[in-house]
């Protein structure tokens, strides 16, 4: 009897360990990719984002981020707010501070790269513009709410005129230099490569203006904006989409070049527009005061030039998400 045992016991572990062998030999099967329905402005702003989606970084951390390309951060935002089908857009400053007067349904989760040489004026020689004061009175092509709207007000202002003063246009971004070969606007107020395409088109006919002294007056920000619903509910899926722009990052300072040629290719322009460029932008991930005043200064802008109803200016830290960043690189976060 205790024979029997013994064989049945052995002939148990037997099988056991043949079954356990065979179980480890099985691959686990991979977790699913987390998605993200993703609003990028297709310019050279975001090419932390065109590099990661090239080297396959997004993936690597998780996720299935599908891009939706946009012609303005402007109208990506737009676009989440009111429609609801993205999770989150790529955009600067000034939409977010417009839209922040009338919701607070989105966050800014990190500036991936800022610029104090990205938005610049470009006229046409023809309509009598040589300088900053020749633009009294004539007619400007902006895209309305984004950063050429208010960097235009800003360079008006260092040149002794007021938005008063001039006749703006809105027109999509994408567009503007067309409408400046045209003729249908004396002058644009927009971001790369739009100035680039306008100069291309118009020639020795085009004029860039410059702020007195060639100072450096205005600061471009560019972030990442979820919407606060997406947020709440999906804190890991961005920290882990943060991760895969660091990684994106990191290639961008050690891979001048190759960086250069994605980007380039990414947007079908001409490299040597993105060569040009490219040291004027600092790509890194920041949450830095430098985000809270800019928008406090811009917020007073719209509301000195009776551009909102509003008469105070929204606290933006509420609309700071900080918990992402600081999680994946803390040293990026100062905002106090």
């Amino acid at each position: 009897m205790k024979r029997t045992i013994s064989i049945v016991v052995t002939v148990a572990i037997l099988v056991a360990a043949v079954i356990g062998a065979g179980c480890a030999g099985i691959e686990k099967p991979p977790e699913p990719l987390e998605k993200i329905t993703f609003g990028v402005e297709t310019s050279i702003l975001p090419s932390a984002v065109w590099v990661a989606e090239n080297k396959g970084y997004f993936p690597e951390e998780g996720l299935d981020v599908r891009i939706k390309e946009f012609g303005s951060g402007r109208t990506a935002l737009t676009t989440m707010l009111n429609e609801g089908n993205l999770d989150m857009v790529t955009v600067a400053q000034t939409p977010v501070m417009f839209n922040s007067f009338d919701r607070n349904d989105y966050v800014i989760m990190a500036a991936m790269v800022y610029s104090d040489n990205d938005v610049k004026i470009l006229a046409r020689q023809d309509k009598g513009i040589k300088s900053p004061s020749d633009l009294k009175g004539k007619i400007v092509g902006i895209t309305k709410g984004s950063t050429g709207h208010f960097f235009l007000g800003l360079f008006l202002t260092h040149s002794g005129l007021m938005l008063s003063e001039i006749e703006t246009i809105d027109i999509e971004a994408s567009e503007l230099p067309q409408a400046l070969v045209d003729g249908r606007v004396d002058a644009i107020s927009t971001w790369e490569p739009h100035i680039w395409n306008a100069k291309k088109l118009l020639g020795e006919n085009a004029v860039l203006l410059q702020p007195r002294g060639g100072a450096k007056i205005f600061r471009e920000d560019f972030y990442f904006v979820p919407n606060r619903n997406f947020m709440e509910n999906n804190p890991e899926t961005l920290k882990r989409f943060l991760k895969a722009i660091e990684k994106a990052e990191e290639f961008i300072q050690k891979n001048k070049e190759e960086a250069i040629d994605i980007v380039s290719q990414r947007l079908k322009v001409d490299k040597e527009l993105v060569v040009s460029v490219w040291d004027d932008f600092e790509f890194q991930l920041i949450l830095d005061q430098a985000i809270i005043i800019t928008l406090e200064d811009e917020a007073r802008w719209a509301i000195d030039n009776n551009l909102v109803d509003a008469t105070e200016v929204p606290n933006y830290l509420d609309y700071i998400y900080i918990d992402a960043l600081e999680e994946v690189k803390p040293e990026a976060v100062t905002i106090y």
